[in-house]
């Protein structure tokens, strides 16, 4: 037969449980705002009865999460796309803005204003004031190339630099990880659970999986293993290993990511990361902006190969030069090599007199992939066979240098070798990286009488302005399938469609992680109504457990009295 002294006990085991069921209930409300948190539940299990059948009560079991470990995995797996998408839409986003033509200062605009001053120019090619327009519009241009190539090289140091604030939030966030692993390991030893330590270590994970994508597991001591990319181990128990950003070889100021392991043991990871903002940060600075670059390299290089290819065998007003020397100058080692770019063909040379009128024609045999610079030298010098009339040189800079006799000047005639082009003899643009050094001529600069608009020293004479302004309409790019604008409106087309698919994609993403977390809100958040129930289910339950103890209290006090 059960004593009152057992049913004493069973009665405070109930007001406990109670009592304990109504802090956690309490616990919950407090933290309805905090961020990760998952709601707890008290759960009791029937104590064993006595012999005689007679149930000892409830005992509290340990206070559990309401928690879905693979709701919570799809999370992890899903995030760092979205953080991808989003940082994708972040930096198309710039990159629209600097290839934008809305305000009419775009790339667009500034080559339509080009064609149009040389067809005035064209018009009028003895004009002052066409002749000033066509330098002006041409400046506008070159600064238009180089501006939008350095603020794309601005956008990917700006990159650069947000990658290296992403290196040390992973390490922080791994770092967090590890103390907390050791903080949970220690805790539950003592055969407790370490709830929101392991609420603060899923949030830790989850914000690392906008970042990187995650891949984790727990030990049996209930430490996290947090692995990043492909395979870098970035927590394991209480250890981190941190990643360190790297000047990349080859190209100045551009970080290249650094797994940093045991005894200073290093990978490169650049290329490891798959989704999160990392990956695709790294993405847009290595491979989207350089493509853009590229593109607008592409252009620069065949409009200044275009152009200068015409202007360099014309004339301007009374431009016949009594020496030139060379944009581009070789060193050493590459005067030794043939020269690059070359054609098969002739290259002439008129001699001029005081009064314009050719007195000498000299045709040049050019090989291409045979002939060097001193090579071509040499066999101008032996064709003319006179340095009163014209010479030619080799300068210290390595560049050439021609040279008249003091009653001659000279002017270049046809060209079927390109050699004009390749050093930068009588052109209309300078460039050797493309649209980062695109830049007039500094003889355009200077004079706008050397602008080429003829042949021959002809007054009057048009024919290269107008082989200029074809050049708008002509199919000169990408293997000459396309015409200059229709290569960069390509460019924008392919722009556009990228943002737009993106926008999609990332609408997608959102979407499915969103749904997620409202099936895990659903599950783990904390709904004020609910507890609000379990709290005026537990005071009823307290008190209804500490009436118990006053009847069996009562009870006693009769025993004791009789």
């Amino acid at each position: 037969m059960p004593s009152l002294n057992s049913s004493l006990n069973l009665g405070q085991r109930a007001l406990s449980l109670n009592q304990r069921a109504m802090q956690t209930v309490g616990h919950n409300i407090a933290n309805q705002e905090t961020e990760g948190f998952s709601r707890q539940e008290v759960h009791s299990g029937s104590s064993a009865p006595d012999p005689t059948g007679v149930g000892g009560g409830a005992n509290a079991q340990p206070t559990s999460r309401v928690y879905d470990k693979f709701v919570q995995r799809k999370i992890l797996q899903e995030t760092p796309r979205s953080g991808m998408f989003k940082s994708r839409a972040e930096f198309l986003q710039k990159i629209e803005i600097i290839f934008s033509e809305t305000e009419g200062n775009g790339l667009h605009q500034a080559l339509n204003e080009f064609w149009n001053s040389w067809s005035q120019l064209s018009n009028k090619p003895e004009s002052e004031s066409a002749r000033i327009q066509v330098r002006e519009k041409s400046d506008v241009l070159a600064r238009r190339f180089r501006s939008m190539h350095s603020q794309l090289d601005g956008l990917r140091k700006e990159i650069n630099g947000r990658v290296s604030a992403n290196i040390n939030k992973v390490n922080e966030l791994g770092r967090k990880v590890a103390e907390l692993n050791r903080q949970i390991s220690s805790y539950e030893g003592g055969k407790r659970l370490a709830n929101d330590m392991r609420d603060a270590r899923n949030l830790a994970i989850e914000e690392l999986s906008e970042l990187v994508d995650v891949n984790s597991f727990e030990d049996p001591n209930g430490r996290v293993t947090v692995i990043i990319g492909r395979d870098w181990t970035l927590t394991e128990g209480n250890n981190s290993y941190q990643l360190e950003g790297k000047m990349k070889g080859g190209e100045l100021g551009m970080l290249r990511v650094d797994g940093v392991s045991i005894n200073d043991n290093r990978r490169d990871l650049t290329r490891t990361f798959r989704e999160g903002e990392m990956s695709e940060m790294l993405r847009m600075r290595d491979e989207t902006i350089v493509a853009y670059q590229h593109n607008l390299d592409e252009i620069a290089f065949g409009l200044a190969g275009q152009v200068n290819k015409l202007h360099a065998t014309g004339t301007g007003i009374k431009s016949a030069a009594a020496s030139m020397k060379s944009t581009f100058g070789l060193n050493s080692s590459a005067l030794n090599q043939p020269l690059p770019f070359l054609k098969d063909g002739i290259f002439q040379l008129h001699l001029v007199d005081t009064y314009d009128e050719i007195k000498e024609t000299y045709e040049i045999e050019v090989q291409a992939g045979i002939d060097t610079l001193p090579d071509i030298v040499a066999r101008l010098n032996q064709t003319i066979n006179d340095p009163d009339l014209l010479q030619a040189s080799i300068e210290t800079d390595g560049s050439l240098l021609l040279q008249s006799g003091s009653d001659y000047k000279f002017i270049f005639g046809e060209d079927q070798s390109s050699l004009t082009q390749v050093l930068g003899l009588n052109s209309f643009f300078d460039t050797l990286k493309g649209a980062e050094d695109f830049q007039l001529s500094e003889h355009i600069r200077e004079n706008t009488n050397n602008i080429s608009t003829g042949k021959d020293l002809i007054s009057g004479d048009n024919r290269v302005a107008l082989e200029i302004i074809k050049l708008q309409t002509q199919a000169t790019m990408r293997d000459e399938t396309m015409t200059f604008d229709e290569y960069y409106n390509g460019v924008l087309t392919g722009m556009g469609l990228k943002i737009q698919r993106n926008q999609t994609e990332q609408a997608q993403q959102e979407s499915m992680v969103r749904q997620f977390q409202e099936i895990r809100s659903s599950i783990s958040a904390v709904n004020m109504d609910e507890e609000l129930t379990d709290m005026m289910q537990y005071q009823k339950a307290y008190e209804a457990s500490a009436r118990f103890i006053n009847t069996v209290d009562k009870m006693m006090e009769t025993v004791i009295n009789m």
